[in-house]
């Protein structure tokens, strides 16, 4: 039986090592830490989890070659998302509806309204101005237009729970290790070290040291966790999106992300900053978290609600952003390792779909060398 390695235990590790187990693999997984103890939030859990078409709202995609396939790994995500919910218990995923709202009409922005087309074909899809009013946005932001359509909305936390109980289910071994260093200048330590045939690399931020790629680099973001069982304000069962529009980029850096989080939580966001890697000491007074409310607030006057005291919990995370976009691919010098990170904001969003090229690619070489070895005995007869 062919084995894999695979180094990361977040959404993408596990994905893959998923898909891998489903495929036939034996497979092993190795991570500094994993999300089996409680309290210890690992990247994946302290993201907002919004399925998102891209460029999502904190996609960075640079290239149209990327972006065509982020769309084709957020398509099977989507429908990978859409029915783990109607067939699994447990898995923390809710299809809700999800609004965008636009600081113009979404057809005097060319690459919006492009976006909207090539998305209108999902569940639910609805282009109307109403939806400002429908939510009692306030218009005075400068919003002044929207459309809608279903998402699945992830309860990270649940979520990573039920990806590592299914991995350890179907078969797969943890080693708690941190791997110093490029694969590349160990691929033989480490494929004898775990008698595994390929290494899958899914180290997230930690693709810096493991793919030896400077590229790779932190964008911060901030979540204000509250409750949303209607004693505050009526319940909100749909996601509002404002996305940063590239327009108002250099002027203006404001994202607003108010999104249902499991049955009883809401989740108030969001930042990008870039340069930006501390995470821990975050209060309340924090000038990004008061910055990031009030920003939320003015958009949604129903947030001035809550205050300091009705914060559950503030989420501070670090999303794993490449310069050159995704990395989805064999290692050219080594094709013993597949590499998948740099998903920035867009991990869950792409999650599946990349894991399935990953084990594309393992068994698209796994055919050729058995291809090639019969070959090889054929030419003898």
């Amino acid at each position: 039986m062919t084995s894999v390695l695979v180094v990361g235990a977040g959404v993408i590790g596990l994905t893959s090592a998923l898909e891998l187990l489903n495929a036939g693999y034996k497979v092993t997984i190795i991570a500094d830490h994993f999300n089996e103890a409680p309290k210890t939030y690992m990247t994946s859990e302290v993201a907002g989890a919004l399925w998102e078409w891209p460029p999502a709202v904190c996609g960075r995609h640079t290239n149209e070659s990327s972006l065509k396939s982020s769309k084709r790994w957020c398509m099977v995500s989507y429908w990978k998302f859409i029915q783990l919910a109607s067939e699994e218990r447990g898995t923390g995923i809710y299809p809700r509806k999800a609004v965008f709202y636009q600081r113009q009409k979404v057809e005097e922005n060319a690459d919006e309204h492009c976006k909207m087309q090539e998305l209108s074909f999902l569940p639910g899809f609805c282009h109307d101005s109403q939806l400002i009013d429908e939510f009692n946005v306030n218009r005075n932001y400068g919003v002044k237009d929207a459309y809608s359509h279903i998402s699945p909305v992830v309860d990270t936390t649940q979520m990573m729970k039920w990806l590592y109980k299914q991995c350890k289910d179907h078969g797969a071994t943890f080693f708690k290790r941190r791997v110093n260093g490029s694969l590349l200048d160990q691929v033989d330590t480490l494929l004898v070290e775990y008698d595994v045939d390929f290494i899958v690399n899914c180290a997230g931020l930690g693709a810096r040291e493991t793919a030896d790629d400077k590229g790779v680099y932190p964008l911060r973001g901030m979540l204000l966790k509250v409750a949303n069982d209607g004693s505050k304000m009526p319940k909100l069962n749909s996601a509002l999106v404002m996305p940063l529009n590239e327009e108002f980029m250099a002027k203006d850096q404001r994202i607003v992300f108010i999104l249902p989080r499991g049955e009883n939580d809401l989740l108030i966001g969001g930042l990008v900053e870039a340069g930006q890697s501390e995470t821990e000491g975050i209060t309340f007074n924090h000038p990004q978290i008061q910055r990031m409310l009030k920003n939320c607030q003015d958009f949604f006057p129903a947030l001035k609600a809550y205050q300091e005291s009705d914060v559950k919990e503030i989420i501070v995370g670090l999303r794993p952003f490449r310069e050159n976009n995704i990395r989805v691919e064999m290692e050219p010098k080594c094709r013993k390792i597949i590499h998948n990170y740099g998903h920035g904001g867009s991990g869950w969003s792409l999650s599946w779909g990349c894991a399935a090229d990953v084990t594309n690619l393992i068994q698209h070489e796994v055919q050729s060398k058995l291809w090639s070895s019969r070959m090889m005995l054929f030419s003898k007869l």
